[in-house]
Order: C-alpha cells, then structure tokens, then sequence
C-alpha cells in the first residue's frame, strides 16, 4: 500500500502546474485512488482485528495501520478541497465570467493557490501515511525465530499471506570486487 502512495504521490505531481488548472476528471482519479488505498488499510485494520486473539504480530501492525488511517483521512480532505475548488471554478465562476477574462484573473489566481496549497499539503500527509505503512509491513513480517530451518522465506503458518523473505544474497568480497 505504500507503494500506491508512492505511485499517487507523484501523479499528483504531474498534474499541470499553475496557471494551468488540473482537469477535474484528473483530480477525480487521484481521489478515487486515495479512497481505494483508504479502503485497503480499513481492510487490513479489520484483518487484524480478527487476528488479535490468535497473538503474534498483529497487535503492533493494528497499531500501525491505525495511525495511518489520520493521515489518509487528512489527505482525502485536501484532494476533496482541491477537487472542490476546481469544479466550481471551471463550473461556476467561469461560465459567470466567460465573457470577461480581467474578472476571472483573481479567480484564476485563487484556485492555483488553493491546488498548489492542496498538492503540497497532500503530498506532505501522503509522505507521513505511507512511512505509517512501510511500518505495518515490517511488523507483520515473521520472525526469523518463525521460520523453518532450511527453507529461508518460508513463514511457519501455512497460508499466510505475509511477504516471505527473500534469500539473502551473496556477500561479495572486496577482492573479487576489485577482479570485474
């Protein structure tokens, strides 16, 4: 999941810098986007909620997602705002003044701030909830103590739909460094 923050992260920085005014349809997949990662953690808090009896790692990655719910939440409402703001100018205020551009320079000139204002801010909010995240995953991964000798990446619990380790990789040693 952090890893579609990431990914939404930067298409709101692709979204068309001021003066330009993001397209609505653009905004409304960011927020689409955000609802469906928002959903995703809900998900995993209430999978963990039905894991807590069983013990094991779930009630540090409840606390985990938990806190990354806020962040989600704050960043939906700065995606809502910026959303808001754009559909009412290009729906309400342009139409109004269409036929006047000097009237819609002030009112042009606001809606950038606010979307500047509210990528920004989404973007910082964004930041903080995928580390939230990044967290969560690492105290969901099992143990080492939990896995079974000699299959590295292999969790005890059959069926787990925790991330399996990767096998270390080979250590390389200055020596044969130097010999490439």
């Amino acid at each position: 999941m952090a890893d579609q923050i990431d990914r939404l992260r930067f298409q709101l920085r692709t979204l068309p810098p001021a003066p330009s005014i993001p397209a609505v349809d653009s905004v409304s997949a960011r927020v689409e986007d955000l609802i469906g990662i928002t959903t995703a953690v809900s998900a995993q808090i209430k999978h963990c909620l039905s894991d807590l009896m069983s013990g094991g790692p779930t009630k540090a990655a409840l606390q985990a997602y938990s806190n990354a719910v806020a962040p989600l939440g704050e960043a939906l409402t700065e995606l809502g705002r910026m959303h808001a703001e754009i559909a009412h100018y290009n729906f309400t205020t342009h139409p109004a003044h269409r036929g006047s551009p000097p009237n819609l320079e002030l009112p042009r000139q606001e809606v950038n701030e606010t979307v500047s204002g509210c990528c920004e801010a989404a973007d910082e909010i964004l930041d903080a909830a995928a580390i939230e995240l990044r967290d969560a995953a690492v105290k969901l991964m099992p143990s080492p103590s939990r896995l079974q000798p000699g299959t590295p990446g292999r969790a005890l619990r059959a069926g787990s739909a925790l991330p399996s380790l990767p096998p270390a990789p080979p250590a390389v040693t200055p020596r044969a460094a130097k010999s490439r």
